[in-house]
């Protein structure tokens, strides 16, 4: 059955008998290509999350599904052409041209599907659960539009192109691709919407969408605020390649390549404290202190947690001066973006000061998150910036990052030996390996020479060109190699504020980092101060330690990315750059106020406005919510359906038919609202039979041109009928008077 046309078929007996049956579907030539189109931007939205090799099986099925669009849409000119017969079991209209879409063989479609679930299972593994259940969704939405036969298809279609929206969450929740995926369900909806009104526009449906989905706007946000934040019953699989940022294996070349990425890292908000000096802000994420010749690895925790020994020690150190910036506590919020790993950032040393659950510090003075990082996730720390790290070490630590392979590089272990014997001091020889590297042709860059098994020795004393992670590493080997416990710190350095100055007193914004900010440094232990940060790059390039990358450094970083229009781009241009600012600032608050909102923010808001939160209070909350939005949609509904009556004009055989009851009523017989038009004329033969012949035929044109499938011309020459008809009934009542 096609609910864009009236039916003529007898009607079932009873509701057994029709629950027996599919109700078929015919799309319109229109329907179907937005329906096809809805697909596409649909994929379109989680298109980077899908392997290349589902991509392709993804194009070409909707490239099939639009040549078979095309290939009905020739069959049904021809047939119009060649025949106007008329079957009596399925009519076709001139002004609306239906088709099945997508019929293709099941057999076909079957060994299609059966080969793409195949590829899906032999490369889970790889992908990961999570990639893996996003593309058996999509493959799933895009070969259903192939068997669209009964309505119950048609809905099944919509909706698993909404779930192929709401997957498309799972890995952003900023507020640009919110608004994107927000339209597109409001594309979807209308889509359905024109199923049921064909004959309206798709501008019209958008339009009632959008004022249907304005309406819920209240009760949902409503239902946002009161309703419990209940801790989730499941966790969202890792995606093995969606992992973002830093990793705890790093090899020389590593960072490099992460920093030709412009993608959102984290943000910070220093709230109205002035925010330290860039050279301040190196942001700790990883701790390496294996290093087997080739990569520099995490050691595994030990499971000791130092909140409360950071704490002490921060308040109770010597070091503290009255006059040393970092001397009061640096109180702030980070708001972390989606990673899908569980390392998380601080101005160590710090501690967590707002809820802590969900977060474990480590001995190394990092904090990472007990699960995988899939949707923003925001904490409170509180960091003293001069309070030493770990004044005491233990044996166990002391071995380890004294730990090197023996001959692994040797021109650097005779160089080490060398620096042991001329310089006593650890910190003097420290100083010493950075004086060598400063005065010696070293090169920073994006762009460093391969090395042979990522050799140290090669880099050192050959290429001399590399980022910060070929520096740190050589000095923690160096480090090592001379008998100094090293170890080579993985993070971010800097980051770009946004809003007044930084350095004001009461500096309101909040600080952006991005993975090209990524750095790596090294830390060395000193007696009687604990762990030191020596940044080697402070050798090399000064610029990059105190303001950030030189112009030299974002050229070739701009030159090394893929984008279009490029981050460097965008702030060489000051307007475009102003408005990227401008939009990252209403980011920042979506992010902090809606994706990052949490139990603790929601018990404080209703403490402000209400006090003591009890449950009679949160009831009376969401039952005026309801009231007050079915109010607003019963009145929306209302004036609906009275500008539709004021715009909505009647045909002529309409008319006839009204003029005709007004007819009647003079005559007193009138048709009491929602009889039927059958069981009027069943009246009017008992109450005026002289008018019984007239009326019932004007009845019977009446019933045809409402409920049956006509054609342009079989609906021209009943209305002409009609008018004679009513012609006629006229003529019998001046007989009668």
């Amino acid at each position: 059955m096609n609910l864009f046309t009236k039916q003529t078929t007898r009607a079932p007996s009873n509701h057994l008998e029709n629950s027996k049956h599919k109700i078929n579907v015919s799309l319109t030539r229109k329907n179907a290509w937005l329906l096809w189109l809805c697909q596409c931007l649909n994929i379109a939205v989680i298109a980077l999350e899908l392997s290349s090799w589902m991509l392709a099986i993804i194009s070409l099925s909707l490239v099939w599904q639009a040549l078979l669009l095309h290939q009905n849409r020739d069959r049904s000119k021809t047939k119009q052409q060649n025949s106007y017969v008329v079957n009596s079991k399925q009519h076709s209209s001139d002004k609306i041209k239906k088709q099945q879409v997508g019929q293709v063989s099941p057999i076909l479609l079957g060994m299609f599907a059966v080969l793409g679930c195949l590829a899906l299972a032999v490369t889970a593994k790889e992908v990961g659960i999570l990639t893996t259940m996003v593309q058996l969704l999509c493959f799933s939405y895009v070969l259903k539009a192939f068997e669209i036969k009964a309505r119950s298809d048609f809905y099944q279609l919509i909706l698993l192109g909404l779930f192929v929206l709401s997957s498309s969450l799972i890995f952003r929740q900023d507020l640009a691709f919110s608004f994107i995926v927000l339209s597109l369900l409001v594309i979807n909806l209308a889509i359905l919407l024109q199923y049921f009104s064909s004959e309206s526009a798709l501008v019209t449906n958008i339009k009632v969408v959008m004022l249907l989905l304005g309406q819920s706007i209240l009760l949902a946000s409503i239902l946002f605020l009161v309703f419990p934040r209940l801790s989730p019953f499941w966790q969202v699989p890792k995606a093995k390649s969606n992992e973002t940022g830093l990793s705890d294996t790093v090899k020389p070349g590593d960072i490099a390549n992460l920093t030709r990425s412009t993608k959102l890292a984290f943000r910070a908000d220093f709230g109205q404290q002035k925010v330290p000096e860039y050279s301040q802000l190196y942001w700790r994420a990883v701790v390496l202190e294996n290093y087997d010749g080739r990569q520099w690895s995490k050691q595994k925790s030990d499971g000791i947690k130092t909140t409360n020994k950071i704490d002490s020690l921060a308040k109770k150190s010597l070091i503290f001066d009255a006059g040393t910036t970092g001397v009061n506590p640096l109180n702030y919020q980070v708001v972390v973006e989606p990673s899908f790993q569980k390392y998380l950032f601080a101005l160590a040393p710090a501690v967590v000061t707002g809820d802590k659950s969900g977060i474990h510090a480590e001995s190394d003075f990092t904090f990472i998150s007990s699960r995988n990082i899939s949707q923003a996730k925001s904490y409170q720390l509180t960091s003293y910036l001069t309070a030493p790290f770990s004044l005491e070490l233990t044996q166990k630590s002391k071995q380890v990052n004294l730990k090197y392979p023996k001959g692994s590089n040797p021109r650097l272990e005779s160089f080490a030996q060398q620096l042991q014997h001329d310089y006593v001091d650890v910190q003097a020889r420290a100083q010493a390996v950075l004086m060598f590297i400063n005065k010696e042709n070293y090169e920073y860059t994006l762009q460093p020479p391969l090395l042979e098994n990522n050799s140290l020795d090669q880099f050192f004393f050959e290429t001399k060109s590399g980022f910060c992670a070929h520096y740190a590493s050589a000095f923690t080997f160096l480090m090592r190699a001379s008998g100094i416990p090293a170890r080579m710190v993985t993070g971010y350095l800097g980051g770009e504020f946004n809003g007044d100055t930084a350095q004001e007193a009461n500096p309101e914004g909040h600080m952006s980092i991005y993975q090209y900010d990524a750095h790596a440094w090294s830390e060395i232990w000193v007696v009687g101060r604990g762990w030191l940060r020596i940044d080697p790059t402070s050798a090399v390039d000064l610029e990059r330690i105190n303001s950030g990358w030189s112009s030299e450094l974002l050229q070739e970083q701009s030159a090394l990315n893929d984008d279009l229009l490029s981050l460097y781009q965008l702030k060489n241009t000051a307007w475009l750059n102003a408005l990227r600012l401008q939009f990252d600032a209403l980011d920042y608050q979506w992010t902090r106020w809606v994706i990052g909102f949490t139990t603790k923010q929601q018990y404080n808001l209703f403490n402000d406005l209400f006090g003591k939160m009890a449950a009679w209070k949160l009831a009376t909350i969401i039952a005026v919510s309801l009231i007050v939005s079915i109010t607003m949609l019963m009145l929306f509904l209302h004036l609906i359906n009275r500008v539709k009556q004021k715009k909505i004009p009647l045909a002529k055989w309409q008319i006839f038919y009204h003029k005709a009851l007004t007819q009647l009523a003079k005559q007193g017989i009138e048709k009491p609202t929602g009889m039927t038009v059958n069981d009027f004329a069943k009246q009017v033969r008992e109450q005026s039979p002289e008018l019984a012949i007239a009326f019932t035929r004007l009845s019977t044109s009446y019933n045809r041109l409402c409920y049956q499938t006509l054609t342009i011309n079989e609906q021209a020459k009943i209305a002409l009928t009609m008018q004679q008809q009513y012609q006629q009934l006229l003529h019998t009542l001046k007989q009668q008077q």
